[in-house]
């Protein structure tokens, strides 16, 4: 029996089960392990006789402090108290700082000079961010980088790697991601207020069509994979979920290669990660990148075979051995990760699978405190009709409240409207519960963090806003073959995968592509007017185009595509970049003649007449001419012609004569060779 069964069978906490185990010298790592004779003897002997059960007493203590609660506050108004997150000072001006709204740096700007650069986060930025974070001119970050051989336009993405060696070269402080992720996880924790549980957050990972999405479908009852476009997730979803063992958060992230930042934001607001892998694939290359981020922010795996109604049991056998490749071990062979076989589409297994995520969840103790400030994640933003920017957020600790003032990321604002995951209005929400708000100012990142803030606090930040000077720079081409594209996608998640996308097809083909704007939204005017002056194409991923946009494309002749699944627009920009690829031609000897005559034709000129000894002479041709061993010219074939008729080309043992362009000085017996260009062949 393992410690999780004796602990359901008695109604007590695993982790109290471990506790007393520990304390009487057994040695068991997790509550996955199997119990001994030993150890099964001593916890008979303490729990076989009628112990009130650890929910029994828990129930009691809640009774007991409800009553003790309502007597002492009998007779008083319940007022909602909303103190700040209990955090230093210092720590706290670090957070208003790391949210872009800086009074000194307002001030600088000002009266015009540079600002203090704030610290550079290390990740994939645009160009004119950067340039804004780094207090730099986006045309003297673009000079620097010419210098170095990199051809860039303000708007395009710049990777780590270059973000990091711009930032040197700027002597600025760095931060890597994780770091700063680091940094907000120790700010949650600086919540001294009452603890209090909280539903864990799980996110569904794995390899594309491993079933990630039908099994959320199975678990909430409802046909989410048949929506999907092309059978693909293309958005990080949020869903509250109730199981027979409680509450359970459930995030469901695309598999598509391009939406890997999506899963990182996913695997980093989460408590546990599910991986899905389909027992007849075994792991594919997003499995083992839903690995690498699950293990960079030290979530617990809970790995899910699915599939097994296709397979035998030793196709499952073998996705554990596979496993064990990557440091997971599972606990049937003595390691510590939760392996259970189900089928998302039959539902077979998949009770044993949520009994195992509350008991992970429970053994973690998962708490929050709901008097500090509202403060989390945004999972997904985009523009929405009627509620303007919109953004999903899932909170770490404090309750968001309609009303609220709230700093995050680099825009602002006061929530206005909340929805929750059934698509219901709600007035507040709790920790762990996914939320869609509105009251933004700008449309957010996904991956900001989001913290509620006092009034006075939001007065600031948008003061420091209008204080801030925004350049506006002229379109600039990343080099003369780039073809110029303007991108919309329906949410901001979506266009940065993207972007991502087109950057690394960039990279693979001859041809490049410069993304002259991108931003998120339906095609407007704006966009049609952009890509007639800057002769982009529009490329549309999940969006619609405005009534009087297509009439303007119309007018204008701008090419519009819409696509609503992103590795179909992938592969149309690969197909269109290669057709604009510029043929590649050689000069290739197709013939030789002697010249057996010259003929001087007035208002024509010197004509040589020659007989064909090797291969053809075609009216395209570009012939070499010598004399002895000597080349004394060459030229274009003007005119060529046999028996008096013009010709388009004569093979070897016939006559002709021809015309050279810039060439007259012919002689008998001169040596003549005729070459065409020719295509290269793809290699």
């Amino acid at each position: 029996m393992r410690i999780y069964e004796y602990a359901k069978k008695y109604k007590i906490a695993s982790k109290e089960l471990l506790g007393l185990l520990s304390d009487k010298g057994f040695d068991f790592p997790s509550h996955m392990s199997v119990l001994t004779s030993e150890a099964i003897a001593f916890l008979d002997g303490k729990f076989s006789k009628k112990t009130p059960s650890r929910e029994v007493i828990d129930k009691e203590k809640k009774i007991k402090k409800a009553e003790k609660s309502a007597t002492k506050n009998k007779g008083k108004p319940v007022e909602a108290k909303r103190p700040t997150l209990q955090s230093s000072g210092r720590h706290k001006k670090k957070l208003v700082q790391d949210s872009c709204f800086d009074q000194e740096h307002s001030k600088k700007n000002r009266h015009g000079k540079p600002s203090k650069p704030r610290k550079i986060i290390i990740k994939p930025l645009v160009l004119s961010d950067f340039a804004e974070e780094a207090g730099k001119l986006a045309t003297d970050v673009i000079l620097t980088l010419l210098r170095w051989g990199i051809v860039c336009a303000k708007n395009q993405v710049l990777p780590e790697e270059v973000v990091e060696r711009l930032a040197k070269h700027y002597n600025l402080e760095t931060e890597r991601l994780v770091e700063k992720v680091e940094k907000f996880k120790k700010a949650v924790s600086a919540a001294k207020g009452p603890q209090q549980e909280r539903l864990p957050v799980v996110v569904v990972m794995g390899h594309v069509d491993h079933g990630k999405t039908t099994l959320l479908d199975f678990i909430r009852k409802t046909r989410v994979a048949s929506k999907e476009k092309g059978g693909i997730t293309q958005h990080l979803g949020a869903y509250e979920v109730e199981t027979p063992g409680g509450g359970i958060v459930f995030l469901d992230t695309p598999g598509h290669e391009a939406f890997s930042k999506i899963r990182m934001r996913g695997a980093r607001a989460a408590d546990i990660a599910v991986l899905v892998i389909a027992a007849d694939d075994s792991i594919m290359p997003q499995t083992i990148e839903a690995i690498k981020h699950a293990k960079s922010v030290n979530l617990p795996i809970v790995v899910a075979i699915n599939k097994v109604d296709r397979v035998g049991p030793s196709q499952v056998e073998k996705v554990k051995q596979d496993l064990t490749k990557y440091d997971l071990l599972p606990e049937d062979w003595g390691g510590n990760i939760v392996c259970v076989p189900i089928s998302a589409k039959l539902g077979q297994g998949i009770d044993h699978l949520l009994e195992m995520i509350s008991l992970q969840s429970q053994m973690m103790e998962l708490k929050a405190d709901r008097s500090s400030s509202a403060i989390g994640y945004v999972l997904e933003s985009k523009i929405e009709k009627g509620r303007g920017p919109v953004a999903t957020l899932i909170l770490q600790h404090g309750i968001a409240s309609i009303g609220d003032f709230f700093i995050c990321g680099k825009t602002f604002g006061r929530i206005s409207s909340m929805v929750n995951s059934s698509g219901k209005r709600v007035k507040s929400v709790e920790p762990s519960i996914p939320v869609q708000v509105s009251g933004f100012g700008s449309l957010p990142e996904a991956g900001d963090f989001f913290e509620a803030v006092s009034q006075q606090e939001y007065k600031k930040a948008r003061q420091g806003k209008r204080e801030q000077k925004v350049a506006a720079g002229k379109v600039t081409v990343a080099g003369k073959d780039a073809l110029n594209i303007i991108v919309k996608a329906d949410s901001d998640s979506s266009k940065e995968a993207l972007l991502w996308a087109i950057e690394k097809l960039s990279q693979e083909l001859e041809v490049g592509f410069n993304v002259v704007h991108s931003s998120v939204g339906d095609i407007n005017e704006s966009d049609i007017d952009l890509a007639s002056i800057s002769n982009s194409l529009v490329l549309g991923l999940y969006v619609k185009m405005e009534t009087k946009a297509s009439a303007v494309a119309q007018r204008l002749s701008v090419r519009v595509y819409l696509y609503d699944i992103i590795y179909k627009l992938v592969e149309f920009l690969e197909e269109y970049a290669e057709s604009k690829k510029e043929i590649k031609k050689e000069l290739k000897k197709t013939g030789e003649a002697v010249v057996l005559r010259v003929f001087k034709i007035k208002k024509v000129g010197v004509v040589a007449g020659c007989a064909v000894k090797d291969g053809r002479f075609s009216k395209d041709g570009f012939v070499v001419i010598y004399r002895g061993l000597k080349k004394i010219g060459e030229g274009k074939i003007r005119s060529l012609q046999r028996e008096g008729k013009t010709v388009k080309e004569v093979h070897a043992g016939f006559e002709c004569a021809f015309l050279i362009e810039n060439f007259s000085d012919w002689e008998v017996d001169d040596k003549v060779e005729c070459y065409l260009e020719i295509a290269q062949e793809k290699k």
